[in-house]
């Protein structure tokens, strides 16, 4: 039987555990939070058929309450000049879910699948012999398996305690992430404005974005930015909201909280010998919006497959690496590409992302799909335009066409774990990375 430690209880993690037979993995997942504050207080969106693929459960079984659909959008650019709406069809409403629920859900499934819990325990890094992890270190004890699975999030202890020579980042860098805040206030009177989701870029000429969204009982704040936040700063510009929208309450009924979100393309190396990566902790998500639960329930999936169709073998870098490859290809290709449209935007003075918003070149189209649908051949169409101030204009094309080329490159990895080659593969990927200034 083989032994899976999985360090952290995030969505990747606890989807693997689901789909492992008991019958051939002990799988053991380690968890500093206690199960009931497990879980961000606050919503996401996601598909949810792929929740249901892992639960077996459908919609109309998810716990009462616990999800509902968001409105309409509107992108509002940094002088707040203008805005982009955003309108969905009945049929392609955006869902969104309470990340409670959605973990119990997931836990649950995990259990009944034979995965084991440990709560209330600090990881503090990977265990290392010979070359190979073995297991991981915590402030109670040793634990020891056969591969352990780095769900640990943005700051892993093990991923960044990893030798340099497994190639693989141990750290996030500048712009890599948001530092958020996101509260849900209370309304203090009973508007609903006809675009209630509002998505402000550059919000008041920071590097980041905030958002307000009014649902019916409640308003969300986000506040994300590149650079770390204060008290000081997130006080500040809930009074900025509260100035144009006079609706939100002051008591906080959910939320209230910091968190880090990832906002770049996925490691290009996520495995070593005895050492897989996924979720947060291998940087699963779409750069553009942040959403990572699709990306990562995709992961668990892959990985399971990988693991069990290997089980005869040693987990080394040669048989994971069939996951870090098909992750790749299915799904690291997509996220690398709008990397490239996200960090040409904020490496833009907020003037310049102002002149995109005003003359049409950033549009419904562009934004909707979270940078899915803009492409080098739908800029040039704009291109009349973007010529009154072609630094900007050319910013975006530059960014657009280097996300295109590390689409590709992320879709075309080695076919084999060869050092060598995927030296070679990952400073590819690093040439065409728009850094932000």
């Amino acid at each position: 039987m083989k032994k899976v430690i999985i360090a952290g209880a995030g969505h990747a993690g606890l989807v693997l555990a689901s789909k492992l037979p008991a019958s051939e993995f002990d799988v053991l997942i380690i968890e500093k939070n206690s199960r009931e504050n497990l879980g961000h207080d606050w919503e996401d969106r996601f598909t949810f058929e792929l929740l249901e693929s892992v639960t077996g459960k459908s919609i109309n079984d998810f716990p009462d309450n616990s999800w509902r659909y968001r409105g309409d959008s509107a992108f509002i650019s940094p002088s707040k000049r203008t805005s982009v709406p955003v309108t969905y069809s009945e049929n392609d409403k955006q869902k969104v879910m309470w990340r409670k629920p959605l973990i119990n859900m997931l836990i649950t499934s995990a259990e009944k699948a034979g995965a084991r819990f440990i709560y209330n325990t600090d990881i503090t890094g990977p265990i290392i012999a010979e070359g190979r992890v073995t297991g991981i270190k915590t402030d109670k004890e040793e634990y020891y398996a056969d591969i352990v699975v780095d769900c640990a999030g943005v700051f892993s202890p093990v991923r960044s305690n990893l030798p340099e020579e497994y190639m693989i980042e141990r750290n996030p860098g500048r712009g890599d992430l948001f530092y958020a805040w996101r509260a849900y206030f209370d309304k203090c009177s009973d508007i609903n404005p006809e675009l209630p989701f509002e998505v402000y870029m550059y919000h008041e000429r920071e590097q980041g974005l905030s958002w307000c969204c009014t649902n019916e009982n409640s308003v969300d704040i986000l506040i994300g930015r590149i650079d770390k936040l204060t008290d000081e700063k997130v006080n500040e510009q809930i009074a900025i909201f509260r100035e144009n929208h006079p609706w939100i309450g002051s008591s906080i009924i959910n939320g209230g909280s910091y968190g880090y979100i990832p906002v770049r393309r996925p490691l290009s190396v996520m495995v070593a010998d005895g050492y897989a990566a996924a979720g947060d902790s291998a940087f699963m998500t779409m750069p553009m919006n942040g959403m990572g639960i699709d990306l990562s329930i995709k992961a668990g999936i892959i990985l399971s497959e990988v693991l069990a169709e290997n089980i005869d073998k040693d987990y080394t870098a040669d048989v994971l690496w069939e996951y870090n490859r098909r992750f790749h290809t299915e799904c690291g290709a997509e996220a690398s590409k709008n990397e490239g449209l996200k960090n040409a935007i904020l490496s833009l003075p907020y003037e310049g992302v102002d002149f995109l918003f005003e003359n049409g070149i950033i549009q419904s189209s562009d934004l909707a799909g979270a940078g899915k649908k803009t492409s080098f051949i739908s800029l040039l169409g704009k291109l009349k335009r973007g010529l009154k101030k072609p630094k900007y204009l050319f910013a975006i094309l530059s960014g657009i066409i280097k996300g295109s080329k590390n689409a590709g490159v992320y879709k075309n990895p080695p076919a084999v774990y060869n050092k060598e080659k995927i030296v070679q593969w990952k400073d590819q990927i690093e040439k065409n990375i728009v850094k932000i200034l």
